[in-house]
């Protein structure tokens, strides 16, 4: 019997005088589990890095970290760190651990490919983010190229509806004092019109960041959608309004003002695309699903970072449930085929996010690691973390795709701050240090493997984002970071 190969769901047929015509849904160009493949003849690949801003350990605390497995291979021990991947059924069998990486830094003769500078915070988060050394000591936070979600999305990602995707969980930088994050709440970097790396904001907004997803998909109840197309009308009109007031103002602006004006409106220009576009077909995985409704409320800042002064009713949003939205907006983008390439930055670097929620002590996240309580303590907040990850990886696992899981064709990473060790400052057993770095991989994309724990002793962080960069078919390294981890790849 012939092979029939399916049809993409996108397909367009010509009609009279060249216009063209969306095909409906027909049996073609569905997979046997009845859901339209957005790619043709191919399942799409999906890419996600997720990050958690704290390092492995705490100060003056011999051990490491209680993350790293015991066991080499299969069937890896679980720690205090990685205890929730022993739930959702069994979910461990689908991650695997990779430890021994380090980025590499300054140790008096320069700055290494790939490393840092001095001072860990500022400098360290742009090298593991992008692969690129810091340019010196004042360049921070030294996002000098694209991240590995940008890479990914340039590669695979142009003709979804969202290139790429970037979320932000912590909902504030939670600071006192009038300072700002400067760059600790960026993991995207992307680059402008003239190939220069610009910082990526993720959205803080579950609600935002739902409105701008279904932008166009049509309700089940008939009320609902004729509110709906009057919304999508009125928002149109707005955008036609906006646009020619920028297109007036820009030619009047300084050069530094029209690239800025310019950026805003190519954004307008992309919002007024994905406005007329047709939304995806809806089927059984593929849907819209109910409005999450108002945010959480914003916690106040930390007047204090830690100790008897702490107030341990600010500094805290909902992270938990901010982070479960997000999920489900993850989760439904790569279902629908949205997008391919997703950055979720669960909590920003030298997090000031307050951990008495989670690990009932009076300190902010941050602070934890210098509090004197140790690596157990700190554990505890790094698995809140894992938890996070391992419920959203659960929930691609069980969504069904093609012949098995979505999760057969991902590859999810998450990544660390920093790990525990010398901090070239001048400390011992720090966690301002890249030393004793370990991550999470999951996904069976390009035949990735799971469920074991590898050591990639001295390797880069940088080198396990190249290996899932790989797996979903992106054959580009990260900065100056080359290469792979051998043993995760086929």
């Amino acid at each position: 019997m012939k092979k029939i190969r399916p049809l993409s769901r996108r397909a367009m047929l010509r009609g009279l005088g060249g216009v063209a015509i969306a095909l409906p849904t027909l049996e073609i160009m569905l997979n046997r589990h009845g859901d339209a493949y957005a790619a043709g003849d191919r399942i799409p690949r999906r890419f996600l890095v997720a990050f958690n801003g704290q390092s492995l350990g705490g100060d003056g605390d011999t051990v490491h970290n209680y993350y790293v497995p015991d066991v080499v291979g299969p069937d890896y021990d679980l720690k205090i760190a990685t205890m929730p991947l022993g739930g959702y059924d069994n979910i461990k069998s689908d991650v695997s651990i990779v430890s021994g990486l380090r980025v590499p830094y300054n140790t008096g003769s320069g700055i290494p490919a790939g490393g840092w500078d001095v001072q860990f915070h500022t400098s360290a988060l742009g090298p593991l983010l992008t692969g690129v050394r810091n340019k010196g000591p004042d360049d921070f936070p030294g996002g000098n190229g694209p991240s590995a979600d940008q890479i990914v999305a340039d590669a695979i990602g142009s003709d979804t509806f969202f290139k790429s995707l970037a979320y932000q969980v912590q909902a504030a930088w939670y600071l006192s004092g009038g300072s700002a994050p400067y760059g600790r709440d960026i993991l995207s970097y992307k680059l402008d019109g003239d190939m220069n790396p610009i910082p990526n904001p993720g959205e803080v907004s579950p609600k935002a960041a739902f409105d701008k997803l279904f932008t166009g998909f049509v309700p089940p109840d008939p009320a609902e959608a004729a509110a709906k197309a009057r919304e999508l009308a009125k928002r149109k009109s707005i955008i036609d309004l906006v646009r020619g007031d920028f297109e007036t103002l820009i030619p009047r602006l300084g050069k530094a003002d029209q690239v800025r004006m310019q950026r805003h409106l190519d954004e307008i220009r992309d919002l007024e695309m994905r406005l007329g576009a047709i939304p995806p077909m809806p089927t059984e995985q593929c849907m819209m699903f109910p409005d999450p409704g108002p945010d959480p409320a914003i916690g106040g800042d930390n007047e204090s970072l830690g100790g008897d002064d702490f107030d341990v009713n600010n500094g805290w949003s909902d992270e938990t449930q901010r982070a479960k939205v997000f999920h489900d907006l993850i989760h439904m983008a790569f279902v629908c085929d949205l997008t391919r390439s997703v950055a979720l930055l669960y909590t920003m670097a030298q997090s000031h996010m307050n951990i008495h929620p989670i690990a009932a002590h009076p300190y902010d996240q941050h602070e934890l690691g210098h509090s004197g309580l140790g690596t157990a303590e700190v554990s505890k907040v790094i698995a809140w973390h894992v938890d996070l990850f391992a419920q959203l990886v659960s929930k691609i696992r069980d969504t069904p795709e093609g012949d098995g899981s979505l999760l057969d064709n991902c590859a999810l990473v998450l990544l660390h701050e920093g790990g525990h060790g010398y901090d070239p400052a001048g400390a011992d057993n720090s966690s301002h240090s890249t030393e004793n770095m370990a991550c999470m991989i999951a996904g069976r994309a390009g035949g990735l493997q799971h469920g074991i724990h590898v050591v990639a002793q001295d390797m880069h962080p940088g080198n396990v984002l190249n290996t899932a960069m790989r797996a979903v078919g992106v054959d580009q390294d990260l900065g100056e970071v080359v290469g792979v981890i051998p043993d995760l790849l086929p």
